[in-house]
């Protein structure tokens, strides 16, 4: 059983680390604190411990980042670190750009890296840093993270959240707020490319927009069911069927406000029981074909997790299997379902 991951921030953690002189490695952090700054969710060790086949590097940009750092500096450096990696670890993992590399590293005993960037004001309105993000091997690009930019709006969180957290999950989506025509014209040469359009933050506006523009397959790389959680960051069952009549993919997220409505976000909780009620959910929604794996490691900050990194996912197969899941389901879930939309979307 091999696992295929949508999404990770664990090169945006490497980079960090680095700006301020510590020289994290992707290849091993357990010598890192465990709970201290430097210690990855995701690293290569971890992931052939957890029987990996590939991994989503997320390229975060920070658009409100403290030091002004632009958009497009932050993308670069840390793409330089994501290559230097890849030589460095040559013996462990590969850079994928075509599903068919990902196979291919699969049969030389390889790991694959991908990489995507969540934040689509990278381009700062410029399309054709579109075509200089392929060149660099980026396959996937969030429309936006949780601020408006030039291509769209996110789901915005309701004021008051913090005096009464039922708030977060009880907010009334925005109708107003959807594709700039920026926006538009990025998903267009996007489809050209061959990046797969990334749901995951965007209003629900914009999704619906996207619908509408895509004509292919489109992913919510890190998003879960909002009829269990309603966190904004969720998606509704008519989400989660338009995904899956695109032939798209919804990421399991492992984040815990995004898997149980808690009191307060401290006790939310992320457990495999609530895992599996969710990824059975998105199936019964949306069919068996529209589920497939976006952990969010490495970017839900310091909480708890059943799962805690990469080494120990065989724990949710064998929650799926406790709970009914047939192999074969178990199999799409985990990388088939997200490896189909890869080869039909990449060129």
């Amino acid at each position: 059983m091999y696992i295929a991951d949508m999404h990770c921030d664990s090169i945006m953690k490497v980079w960090l680390a680095r700006r301020e002189g510590r020289n994290v490695s992707l290849r091993d952090s357990s010598n890192a604190p465990a709970a201290g700054p430097d210690g990855l969710q995701v690293d290569l060790m971890k992931m052939k411990a957890g029987g990996y086949l590939a991994q989503n590097f997320a390229l975060y940009v920070d658009l409100q980042i403290e030091d002004g750092t632009s958009p497009w500096t932050q993308f670069t450096e840390m793409a330089e670190i994501f290559h230097e990696e890849m030589a460095a670890n040559a013996d462990v993992v590969r850079q994928a750009r075509t599903c068919e590399e990902i196979l291919a590293n699969r049969d030389a005993g390889l790991l694959s890296a991908v990489m995507t960037v969540e934040e689509g004001g990278v381009l700062e309105g410029d399309l054709n840093r579109l075509d200089r993000l392929y060149e660099e091997g980026v396959r996937m690009m969030t429309l936006t993270w949780n601020y408006e930019n030039e291509l769209g709006s996110p789901n915005e969180v309701p004021d008051g959240v913090d005096e009464d957290y039922r708030r977060f999950f009880r907010f009334a989506p925005r109708t107003d707020n959807g594709l700039k025509q920026t926006g538009f014209e990025a998903v267009e040469r996007m489809q050209e490319l061959g990046i797969v359009v990334d749901v995951s933050h965007l209003s629900d506006a914009g999704f619906y927009d996207v619908a509408k523009a895509v004509k292919g397959p489109f992913v919510a790389s890190h998003s879960n069911a909002r009829a269990i959680s309603g966190c904004h960051r969720n998606m509704t069952d008519d989400m989660i069927r338009t995904v899956g009549e695109h032939g798209g993919v919804i990421g399991l997220n492992f984040c815990p406000e995004f898997l149980e409505e808690g009191p307060s976000e401290a006790e939310c909780r992320s457990t495999i029981d609530g895992l599996v009620q969710h990824a059975r959910h998105i199936m019964n929604a949306g069919g068996r074909e529209v589920l497939g794996i976006g952990t969010d490691f490495d970017g839900m900050g310091d909480c708890p997790l059943e799962i805690g990194d990469a080494s120990q996912m065989p724990a949710l197969i064998d929650g799926f299997q406790r709970q009914g899941f047939t192999e074969s389901e178990i199999e799409d879930i985990c990388w088939r379902n997200a490896l189909r939309v890869y080869k039909e979307v990449w060129k």
